[in-house]
């Protein structure tokens, strides 16, 4: 018996209660389809380590503003690359940025091979066009959310902000000012952070590192967070 063939639609039409369930699941099988297509053979050969923006393509486009991968357009993809990547998503190094545009072009190229996307042949445009830019733009302070500022701020000034115990050392430095004022940047995008506690975590723009796994209990709150902006925005489209 054959094998029921993958519904690239699964999430179109689902409400994101009956969504946010089945989303792990899909972004996995999405992945794996694209693994062991021809382009994504071919992009494995000099790329061994993918996969994490792609992932992040269906996450953040789904969860935060309703974007479903048929659906897409060439507006929604630069919403999510242009906006939400460089307000939520950290990098170990700058240059980190280079791999997300030819992983994302690799996967619309699958896309509208396997699927026959409408929106493909705009969207793969738009990724060739930005590939150059992108570095600038997710590593642009004054596109940062809260906690990736935060993040930010605490590593130019020293602090391995991977550990929490260096996390919470940050937090004391800079709230009881002990700080050199060259570190805190005055006039940029991390002079409006104010006094720092925990509850940066709850403000809905919660910082994902770059390869590494997030917490469950930061998974859930973030999934949280993000049903409301889902929300707030699909209200503002009626």
């Amino acid at each position: 018996m054959e094998a029921t063939p993958f519904n690239i639609g699964l999430l179109d039409n689902l409400e994101y209660d009956d969504a946010e369930p089945l989303i792990n699941d899909y972004q996995d099988t999405v992945i794996n389809l694209f693994a062991n297509s021809p382009e994504g053979q071919s992009y494995i050969k000099t790329n061994s380590d993918f996969g994490f923006w792609i992932e992040q393509l269906i996450y953040y486009g789904y969860c935060y503003e309703g974007f479903t991968l048929p659906k897409m357009s060439k507006n929604d993809v630069q919403t999510v690359v242009e906006t939400l990547f460089p307000r939520k998503i950290s990098l170990s190094e700058p240059e980190d940025a280079d791999k997300a545009i030819p992983e994302l072009i690799a996967f619309w190229q699958f896309l509208k091979r396997e699927y026959k996307f409408k929106n493909a042949d705009s969207i793969l445009s738009y990724l060739e066009s930005i590939k150059s830019k992108f570095r600038g733009i997710i590593n642009d302070s004054s596109r940062f959310g809260i906690a990736k500022s935060f993040f930010a701020l605490g590593r130019k000034s020293g602090f391995d902000m991977t550990d929490p115990e260096e996390m919470k050392a940050f937090q004391v430095a800079y709230n009881a000012n002990l700080l050199p004022d060259s570190d805190l940047n005055n006039g940029d995008a991390f002079s409006g952070l104010g006094g720092l506690d925990s509850s940066i975590f709850d403000t809905g723009d919660n910082s994902d590192y770059h390869n590494n796994k997030i917490p469950k209990a930061k998974r859930k709150k973030t999934r949280d967070m993000a049903k409301e902006s889902r929300k707030r925005n699909r209200t503002k489209r009626k």
